[in-house]
């Protein structure tokens, strides 16, 4: 039998007869004929049964049989669908007659969060829900191609970790063999600072864990982070601009590739992304939001809210025209491995950008002296021997350097334009889900 055809090559085929396979979609039966909508790595196409030898093959069949269907391919004259398949000859592979649970053949998955969670295994099967994940593939592609095109070098870090790479207590804590405690990877901090005294420039994309209990549209306790570090840096703006030039290539490319079918599911195409992106101090930030809502700049720490972000983010629309901001200067000492502004007792040398109204990246200027970081290190711990393996590195030559890390989901969800992050995440874990599968909900 000839080669398969996959349907966005139909076309190609136009008087032909060729091989398809694909999974039943849809089922449209008039009586003497019925249309077959099927579904393939390549989209959706037609097929018209006529023959009652054919129509009795798939009388019954429910969205997800899979077929084997051989065809010609002709031309509808129209413009959706451009060509079908006619006279076919139909191979019921895999038949099925239960009724899916939801409809995830209709254009619009018409169901809530959590159902579509609950039976992810067929909501993915909506091409509307898939083609979330299909961009958000893309933007990994294209992230990780940006980052090379400025000489980073990829690694993989670590997931299981001797020592927290950040203080406080919401770690996952996993047994050991012996009992020993050790965690899940909060972030790979550590192993980027590592690799950068043999590579300079290094990222990595990772899971990483969160033990916060948080349920709210924006927090997961798993997520994909997208790290940055590089060393050899004069001020931490440089990665500032690095970050901004990587995140804006991949987005760009996206829509340049993309925009017709955000355009085709009713998702936003975003203007702005190739503008300058501002950036603004915190201190800044929280008098622009005093002067718009009346709400004190003076705060205990010098930090935002989710919705500060949501503010700044629409003001910033407004005013510059892109939905991307840059929030500079954070609280001081934000984490034991961040340099301080020497100018600016109360502020930390570090950054946030905020993307439509939400936070999507962190990053800040390292402390890369051996003797302060260890000092540091010793105000949150009793026992600064669990840092040893990571001190190797600034104990034995580590230039000024800083890093970033761009949280995927997050990315998604805005470029989408969602409300929760979970719809921007395959299999979400958080308080009431485990890798997507339910459990009994933690309580907060």
């Amino acid at each position: 039998m000839d080669r398969r055809v996959v349907s966005h090559n139909l076309e190609k085929f136009i008087g032909k007869r060729v091989h398809t396979r694909g999974w039943l979609h849809k089922v449209r039966d008039i009586g003497k004929i019925i249309f077959l909508v099927l579904r393939d790595r390549g989209g959706i196409f037609q097929v018209v049964v006529e023959a009652d030898s054919e129509k009795k093959k798939v009388r019954g069949l429910q969205p997800g049989s899979v077929l084997y269907i051989e065809g010609d391919v002709v031309k509808t004259g129209r413009d959706q669908p451009r060509v079908e398949l006619k006279d076919p000859d139909i191979t019921v592979k895999v038949p099925v007659t239960k009724v899916p649970p939801i409809k995830y053949y209709l254009p619009e998955l018409d169901v809530n969060l959590d159902t579509e969670l609950q039976y992810r295994a067929l909501s993915i099967r909506n091409p509307k829900k898939a083609f979330i994940f299909k961009i958000q593939a893309e933007l990994l592609k294209n992230l990780r191609n940006a980052f090379e095109k400025h000489e980073f070098v990829e690694f993989r870090p670590a997931t299981l970790m001797a020592t927290p790479s950040e203080s406080g207590a919401d770690v996952f804590e996993v047994n050991f063999f012996d009992k020993r405690v050790v965690y899940l990877a909060q972030s790979p901090q550590f192993y980027k600072q590592i690799m950068l005294g043999a590579f300079e420039r290094v990222y990595s994309v990772s899971s990483v864990f969160r033990a916060e209990k948080h349920d709210t549209s924006r927090h997961l306790l798993e997520i994909t982070q997208i790290d940055g570090e590089l060393a050899f840096i004069d001020d931490y703006m440089e990665a500032v601009d690095i970050a901004e030039e990587i995140l804006k290539e991949a987005i760009v490319s996206v829509y340049d590739n993309f925009a017709h079918d955000f355009e085709k599911f009713g998702y936003p195409v975003l203007a702005g992304i190739d503008k300058e992106w501002p950036r603004l101090k915190v201190k800044e930030i929280l008098h622009i939001i005093e002067k718009q809502t009346g709400k004190s700049a003076n705060r205990v720490e010098l930090d935002l809210d989710p919705e500060d972000e949501k503010i700044i983010g629409e003001y910033v629309l407004k005013k510059y025209g892109t939905p991307f901001v840059w929030a500079i200067n954070f609280k001081a000492d934000k984490n034991p491995y961040t340099k301080n502004d020497p100018n600016n007792p109360d502020e930390s040398l570090s950054y946030d950008l905020i993307f439509a109204g939400l936070e999507v990246l962190s990053g800040t200027w390292r402390i890369n002296n051996f003797e302060e970081l260890k000092s540091r290190l010793a105000k949150i711990t009793k026992d600064i021997k669990q840092y040893e393996f990571y001190l190797q590195a600034f104990k034995y030559g580590m230039p000024e350097e800083a890093g970033f890390s761009y949280g995927l989901e997050r990315l998604t969800k805005q470029l989408f334009g969602l409300s929760n992050i979970r719809e921007a995440t395959l299999f979400p874990t958080d308080l009431k889900r485990v890798g997507g599968q339910p459990i009994s909900r933690i309580d907060i």
